[in-house]
Formats: structure tokens, C-alpha cells, sequence
């Protein structure tokens, strides 16, 4: 008997700690700078008339701001000490869907495998601008084929498309499992266009959950503001704001 009260004791203690000592960190990420945000019309060099068709008045996807003064795209993660990162059991998808990658940004834990897949009826080429990680760059002739992708380090890596100049995205690989993209998905989980996120109220915000308490930095990415990140102190329970404007980040070295 007694021996069942320290079981039924240890699976307590176990199920409050899994349930206690997390809390959701959640804010927004907001424009507030001088510089124009009008995107640029995208320059189509090509015969083929599904990408004419397709790419029809597209705009760049490298600075995304609502009218509510969200940034799209932008990567959100956690770093801890000692955190173990574990790869997704599931490989992400990225697309090449009407000649554009689908998502723009795709964030992932270091370790995992992303398909390259296309949804397209025309070739491309994904040209992988990797520093730390393999530099793939591969032909997809046809919809459907899938290229696996492993991503072993932390790294922004550029994709693009060397038989489609206009086309560009980011596969970011992180050390943590605690992270979001900012204005990707509606609340039925379909993808926000970029033409839509733009014409939008959304304000930029972001939740990431169940992220253990202690001490940890918060760290921002977007590919053309830069970087910036906060250390802050994760509470053992219910929700901590952290909140970053665009005038933090620290702009990205030239390359």
C-alpha cells in the first residue's frame, strides 16, 4: 500500500511540474519606423505562362507591414541554457506554389528535415545559400517530387530559384523548440498572402507556449530588419509579454 501511495505521489509530482512551471510568452512585433514600406513590383523574366499568369502584379515579400503595423515573417524563438533541442518527428513543407515559396519563412529546430517539394507545373531550381549547412541546389522538373533537407545547424538560410530570378524564402533553423512565425496563417490555418497580410488590422502578434520557467532570451529575426533579442525571466505559470518594435533590430551584416 505503501508503495502505491509513492507511485500515485510521483505521477503527481510529475503531471504539476509538466502543468506549473511552463508559461506562454506572447507579444507583438510592430513597424514604428520613418522608412517607407511600399513593396516593390516584382520584375517576371519568363515564357512561361503559368508564372505570368500566376506572378500577375506581385509584389517583394522581403518587408510585409498591415495597416495595423504588424510585420509578417518575422521569426520569434526562445534560447534557454541547457536546452535540448529536438528535430519535428514530422518534416515542414516548403512549396513552390505560382512561383513563389510557400511559406516565405519557414522556422525549424536544428536537426530536422525539411521536403522541398513544388506545386508548380513548370520546373525550378532551388538554389540553397547555405553557410553552415549542406548548400543544396537541385532541379525540381515536375509538381509533386519531394527533396529532403536536413538541417543540422543554426543557420538563415536563403533559398532561391536560379531559373526564376524574382523568387526567394528562408528555411531558419534554431536552437530551440519554443518558436513562431509572425503572419503566416489565419485562424483556420490557411496562409495569409502577403497582398492580404498588407491590407490587414493585425498588429503583429504572437504566442509562444508552454515555454519551461527560468531565465531566457527572447530573440527576433526577419530578413531585412535584422535581429534583436531580450533576456527576461519566464514565470512559472500564466502569460509574460515581450514586445519588440522594428527600431530595435540591429540590421543584418552585409554580405
Amino acid at each position: 500500500m505503501k508503495f502505491l501511495k509513492f507511485i500515485i505521489t510521483l505521477l503527481l509530482c510529475s503531471t504539476m511540474a509538466s502543468i506549473a512551471f511552463a508559461a506562454n510568452i506572447t507579444g507583438t512585433i510592430t513597424y514604428d519606423m520613418d522608412e517607407p514600406t511600399t513593396r516593390t513590383v516584382l520584375t517576371i523574366n519568363t515564357q512561361e505562362q503559368h508564372c505570368i499568369d500566376a506572378t500577375k502584379g506581385a509584389k517583394s515579400e522581403v518587408l510585409v507591414v498591415s495597416k495595423g503595423k504588424g510585420i509578417q515573417n518575422v521569426v520569434v524563438y526562445v534560447r534557454m541554457s541547457g536546452q535540448k533541442v529536438t528535430p519535428l518527428k514530422e518534416n515542414p513543407v516548403v512549396d513552390q506554389k505560382d512561383c513563389r515559396y510557400l511559406p516565405h519563412v519557414t522556422a525549424v529546430p536544428i536537426g530536422t528535415t525539411v521536403n522541398v517539394t513544388s506545386d508548380d507545373p513548370v520546373a525550378h531550381n532551388v538554389h540553397s545559400h547555405a553557410a553552415k549547412n549542406e548548400a543544396k541546389n537541385f532541379i525540381i522538373q515536375k509538381k509533386g517530387i519531394v527533396v529532403p533537407y536536413e538541417i543540422t545547424k543554426a543557420e538563415e538560410i536563403k533559398l532561391t530559384c536560379d531559373i526564376h530570378a524574382w523568387m526567394s524564402g528562408y528555411i531558419v533553423a534554431v536552437n530551440s523548440n519554443y518558436y513562431t512565425v509572425t503572419g503566416q496563417k489565419d485562424d483556420k490555418d490557411n496562409w495569409i498572402h502577403p497582398d492580404d497580410y498588407e491590407k490587414s488590422a493585425d498588429t503583429g502578434k504572437y504566442t509562444i507556449k508552454d515555454v519551461p520557467a527560468g531565465r531566457a532570451r527572447v530573440v527576433v529575426w526577419h530578413e531585412k530588419l535584422g535581429s534583436a533579442n531580450k533576456t527576461v525571466q519566464v514565470p512559472a505559470s500564466g502569460d509574460l509579454t515581450v514586445d519588440f518594435k522594428a527600431s530595435e533590430f540591429k540590421p543584418p551584416k552585409k554580405k
